[in-house]
């Protein structure tokens, strides 16, 4: 911060006082007045300035050094967490971390110029209200600050963050608006997308597990000689959920049937088919409309990625000579 200082300055002036008439009876002259003294004027210089060093120019905007810095630093701080700083850098990922902080930050000044230019204006009220709600998925205050210590970020990072989001989502809207998604196309993506609009069979199942094969053996021939299954109960679950090597032959199962035994992660299973919830399929005029806003938002973020392009291309970038070299 630049100091100011104020400077006093005290001008003493003297005054002459007239000389005492001569006693003699000679003519008077004029009393002798000295010439007042001419004030001493000392020029006040403002403090050096110290221009702030920068890492980018982008149009009429800069990005700082100090900033960019903090930015390398946190990401640093990330990319650390999973290598030490020496393999970090044998492998290069400090130099790609520094080079991506930048890019990132030239584009997120792009963003703002170009939303500036169509008008778009986010609000101070908008984004804390944002904030509020994701402080809302923490239990505590503390627990949502140090979420954000940990990566690296403070409260007006996060809110930088949220802005440029809403931003691009504002533009991506705006491209949306300007495009048409036909029935054809609506029918097109549910057709080769079938698989979305199918719920498949839900399972109530019950397991008995064991970590040795001859355990495991001995449960199943106790199951099958007519002993009651007597196991943890799973709930309900899906294809996919269940830690073992292949789930295929469980669903399969009927109401009441009982699986051979399967490996899993943590030894051997034998599972209970408790109930079998029917699936169903999703029909087209139920998801008509939701495929609709899909088509068009995603048409609009690809009219959007075209434009921001454009924009960094007529963009007038100027870089440091000293992070040249990181592209």
């Amino acid at each position: 911060m630049r100091n100011k200082f104020s400077l006093i300055i005290m001008v003493m002036l003297i005054a002459a006082l007239p000389l005492a008439a001569s006693a003699k009876l000679t003519p008077r002259k004029a009393p002798f007045k000295p010439k007042p003294k001419t004030a001493v004027k000392t020029a006040v210089k403002p403090a050096p300035k110290n221009p702030v060093e920068w890492a980018a120019k982008v149009n009429n905007d800069i990005i700082s050094m100090d900033l960019y810095n903090k930015r390398v630093d946190a990401a640093l701080k990330e990319t650390t967490k999973k290598v030490s700083i020496e393999a970090a850098e044998e492998k290069g990922l400090i130099a790609d971390t520094k080079k991506s902080v930048l890019e990132q930050m030239i584009e997120a000044v792009i963003l703002l110029q170009w939303a500036e230019r169509e008008g778009i204006e986010i609000s101070d009220k908008t984004i804390k209200a944002r904030i509020a709600e994701i402080k809302k998925s923490f239990p505590t205050v503390h627990e949502f600050h140090k979420s954000l210590a940990e990566q690296g970020m403070t409260v007006d990072d996060l809110s930088r963050d949220i802005k440029k989001q809403i931003i691009i989502d504002k533009l991506i809207a705006m491209r949306a608006k300007a495009v048409a998604i036909t029935d054809e196309e609506i029918r097109s993506f549910y057709d080769k997308n079938a698989d979305l609009y199918v719920q498949n069979n839900k399972f109530h199942l019950q397991q008995i597990s064991r970590k040795d094969i001859k355990d495991i053996q001995t449960e199943k021939l106790k199951l099958d000689t007519g002993e009651i299954f007597s196991g943890d109960d799973l709930g309900i679950v899906e294809k996919g959920m269940l830690p073992v090597q292949d789930d295929s032959s469980i669903f399969e199962l009927k109401t009441g049937d009982i699986s051979d035994i399967i490996p899993g992660e943590a030894g051997y299973y034998i599972f209970k088919a408790v109930e079998v919830i029917p699936g169903r399929e999703t029909k087209f005029q139920d998801v008509k409309d939701n495929i609709r806003k899909f088509l068009l938002n995603e048409k609009g973020r690809t009219q959007y990625t075209k434009d921001l392009q454009e924009e960094k291309a007529s963009s007038k970038i100027i870089l440091n000579e000293k992070l040249g070299i990181l592209f």
